[in-house]
């Protein structure tokens, strides 16, 4: 899923995006052996003002490390998964799990099932009073088209059994949908760049109500290590119920081990 890192916020549900074209991959259950695609990654938070917490509190956000990767059981299933820890220099503050199990009904249709939970390190975050970490589940589909050196897709998907909340300061209803786009292309293999924008609802098929945008450019110095850097925004795009309209932001400088 690189110069410049993944900016990215690892906020829950929010698988980060990189494009690699997929090499020698083994489907478990047609050729009997399963090859695993992915990359090791850590990656400095300069500037960046996310907060470290799921209430988002505490001190700003510095250092993110952590893994992703691909199984392929067949030609047409996979699973992707991410892990995400988060550090604000002086102690590991949170870390994330994100999981998504993609089968393609078609060419160019992929249904998308998914769970991605955030869990505070040595905290306790509070939600209108209640202890709790960010917990949740989805169901979508994305129309994904690609070459060998280029991918595009736009996705939505439906999130159940979820305690997450829209806008910044965690005050909006439960959400309930989230839409976007991802974009990824390389040249000669050398340089990548890929997009991923993504919107969240309250309320099915209606505009939304936060944005979430990445950047990510990546350099590739060898087949086993690629320079990445990148920002990333959190934004509110109306005003809160307490009156609050917020923004987010990061850029993120890091290297990224390909396997």
């Amino acid at each position: 899923m690189g110069i410049l890192s993944l900016w990215a916020q690892e906020l829950a549900g929010y698988e980060l995006f990189i494009y690699r074209p997929a090499k020698n991959k083994k489907p478990l259950f047609t050729l009997g052996s399963v090859t695993i695609h992915g990359e090791f990654f850590g990656q400095l938070q300069a500037p960046c003002n996310f907060p470290s917490f799921n209430d988002l509190s505490g001190l700003t956000d510095r250092w993110n490390y952590g893994f992703r990767n691909t199984i392929y059981f067949t030609d047409t299933t996979f699973l992707t998964a991410q892990m995400v820890a988060h550090d604000d220099t002086y102690d590991r503050t949170k870390f994330d799990w994100h999981f998504s199990l993609r089968q393609y009904v078609v060419d160019n249709l992929v249904l998308i099932l998914g769970h991605d939970s955030d869990h505070d390190s040595d905290h306790t975050s509070y939600l209108n009073g209640k202890p709790f970490f960010t917990n949740r589940n989805y169901i979508g589909f994305g129309i994904p088209h690609e070459s060998d050196d280029f991918y595009i897709e736009a996705f939505t998907w439906f999130l159940y059994i979820t305690n997450q909340h829209t806008h910044l300061d965690l005050s909006g209803n439960r959400l309930l949908q989230e839409y976007g786009l991802r974009l990824g292309a390389w040249s000669d293999r050398r340089v990548g760049v890929h997009l991923q924008v993504l919107f969240q609802t309250s309320r099915a098929f209606s505009h939304g109500q936060a944005l979430l945008g990445d950047l990510i450019i990546r350099l590739k110095l060898a087949e086993w290590c690629e320079l990445s850097a990148g920002g990333g925004l959190w934004q509110d795009l109306e005003t809160t119920r307490l009156g609050n309209k917020q923004t987010f932001y990061k850029v993120l400088w890091g290297i990224a081990v390909p396997f």
